[in-house]
């Protein structure tokens, strides 16, 4: 009898589900940190629905219970990406010190995270985190003595300064599974595009490259980030005056 009592009972057509390979409760932040590790790892052609259940064990119909789709997860993981930013922000003096470390900032997280910083400007950012980034470049503008208008314009030329760099970077044409060997490849055969050019028809564009290369990306980041900055400088004396 009780060997009859333990014996697992068949019902035609019904199949027990199958426990969840995790035992961690899914929540938004876990789906989150998934979704951004794919998106390091495989660009965000390797993350979809399917692929995210498939890291966190789930069916990918579990996963609506957090996100709508995938968009709304695209903005989630851009509005975080955001957050990562201003926890980078240090207490500096200055708002042209403020600026420049801000504008680091964005360029260094979008670089952690390449395949999510792809999709900057093609999905509008109004999270709560690039909301909170925008009142403070804004407000400190401000406080320096720009004017209403000229801090909104200086706060979107800054951010899209770093963020159009980092983006620009971010861009693999190789993708993230490429060797050593095929970059170097890639890179000679620019190079060696640009020293075919006629040198009559040409000559800007062929002295433009080795110009460009005898600087490093942080140098030609920095140079760029420094005129633009130059430049509100001298708008803000005009301002004071």
């Amino acid at each position: 009898m009780s060997a009859a009592r333990n014996r697992a009972v068949q019902v035609p057509g019904y199949r027990p589900e199958t426990p969840s390979r995790s035992s961690v409760p899914l929540t938004l932040p876990r789906i989150l940190d998934a979704a951004e590790r794919i998106a390091d790892a495989e660009g965000l052609e390797g993350l979809s629905m399917r692929r995210l259940g498939k890291e966190l064990g789930v069916g990918a119909t579990t996963l609506y219970w957090h996100v709508r789709n995938k968009d709304e997860l695209l903005d989630l993981l851009v509005d975080r990406m955001i957050g990562e930013i201003l926890g980078e922000l240090r207490p500096v003096e200055g708002w042209r010190a403020e600026m420049s470390d801000a504008a680091r900032a964005v360029r260094r997280v979008l670089l952690r995270h390449r395949g999510i910083a792809t999709i900057m400007g093609s999905r509008p950012t109004f999270g709560p985190n690039a909301i909170i980034a925008l009142e403070w470049m804004v407000g400190r503008l401000r406080d320096a003595g720009f004017d209403a208008l000229s801090a909104a314009l200086a706060a979107n030329a800054i951010t899209n300064w770093a963020s159009g760099n980092a983006v620009f970077e971010s861009r693999d044409p190789l993708g993230p599974g490429a060797t050593d060997e095929e970059r170097e490849a890639l890179t000679q055969a620019i190079v060696d595009r640009f020293e075919s050019l006629p040198p009559a028809e040409f000559p800007n564009v062929r002295a433009m490259l080795p110009l460009i290369n005898s600087l490093s990306a942080d140098e030609q980041f920095d140079r760029g980030l420094n005129w633009l900055l130059d430049g509100l400088e001298r708008e803000l004396e005009r301002q004071r005056a």
